[in-house]
C-alpha cells in the first residue's frame, strides 16, 4: 500500500515537471519567434535607412552649392528665438480658422439672399435693361469726340439748371395745359368755325392771356443770344432753385 503512495506521489512530481518543461518550451518559441520578427524588423528598417540615406545625400547635393554648414545651424538658432512668434502665429491662424468656420453660416445666407436679389431684377428687367443699355452705349461712344464731351461738361450746370425749371410744379402744370390744348386745337380744327364764333373767342379772358403768353413765347425764341428777356428767364430758374 505504502508503494502505491509512493508510486502516485513520484507521478505527481513527473506531471508537474512535465508541464513546467512545458511552458519552458513554449517560452523558448515565443522568444524566439520574437527575435526573429525583431531581426527582420531590424532588416527591414536597415533597407529604408539605406534607401533614405542615399536620397537624402542625393537631395543634399543639389542644393551643396547654396547651403552652407553654417547656414543650417543659423536657421535652427533663428527658430529658437523666434519660437513665441511662432507660437503667436499659430494662435492668429487658429483663430482665423475659428472665424472662417463662424462666418461660413453667414456667407451662405448672404449669397443665398444675393440670388434672390439678383432673381428678381432679372425678372423684372434690369438685367435686360443693362444689356441695352450697353448696346446703346456701344453705338453712341464711336460718335462722340473729345470736343463733345467738353463741351457737354461746359453746359452741364445750364442742363441741370434747365432740367429743375422743368420739373417745377407750375412748369410740369403749363405743359399738360398745353398737350390739352393741343388735343381741343386739333379736335376744333374738324369743326367749322364761324366768324363771329372766332371774334366771341378771342374776347374771352383765357384767350387773351393764352395769346399774351403765346407773344412772350415768340418773341423768347426770336431774341438774340443773351438777350436780357433769356437773362431774365435764367434768374428766374436760378432764383426757384
Amino acid at each position: 500500500m505504502q508503494g502505491t503512495d509512493q508510486a502516485a506521489e513520484l507521478q505527481e512530481q513527473i506531471d508537474a515537471l512535465n508541464r513546467k518543461l512545458d511552458f519552458i518550451v513554449d517560452e523558448l518559441e515565443h522568444q524566439k519567434r520574437h527575435r526573429l520578427e525583431m531581426q527582420d524588423l531590424k532588416e527591414d528598417l536597415t533597407i529604408v535607412a539605406k534607401d533614405l540615406y542615399q536620397t537624402t545625400v542625393v537631395e543634399l547635393e543639389e542644393v551643396s552649392d547654396h547651403v552652407r554648414p553654417g547656414d543650417t545651424v543659423f536657421l535652427l538658432k533663428k527658430l529658437l528665438r523666434n519660437v513665441n512668434n511662432l507660437s503667436a502665429a499659430f494662435d492668429q491662424l487658429e483663430s482665423a480658422r475659428d472665424l472662417l468656420a463662424d462666418l461660413t453660416p453667414i456667407t451662405k445666407e448672404v449669397y443665398s439672399s444675393a440670388l434672390v436679389a439678383m432673381e428678381d431684377l432679372d425678372r423684372k428687367g434690369y438685367f435686360e435693361l443693362a444689356r441695352k443699355g450697353k448696346c446703346l452705349a456701344d453705338s453712341a461712344v464711336p460718335t462722340i469726340v473729345e470736343e463733345d464731351i467738353d463741351e457737354l461738361c461746359e453746359n452741364v450746370p445750364r442742363l441741370i439748371r434747365w432740367m429743375k425749371a422743368v420739373t417745377q410744379p407750375g412748369t410740369l402744370q403749363s405743359l399738360e395745359t398745353m398737350v390739352v390744348a393741343l388735343e381741343r386745337g386739333e379736335a376744333s380744327a374738324r369743326e367749322d368755325w364761324s366768324l363771329f364764333r372766332l371774334l366771341r373767342e378771342m374776347n374771352k379772358p383765357e384767350t387773351r392771356k393764352g395769346m399774351a403768353a403765346m407773344l412772350e413765347f415768340v418773341k423768347g425764341l426770336g431774341a438774340p443770344k443773351g438777350a436780357r428777356a433769356l437773362e431774365a428767364g435764367a434768374n428766374i430758374v436760378e432764383t426757384k432753385e
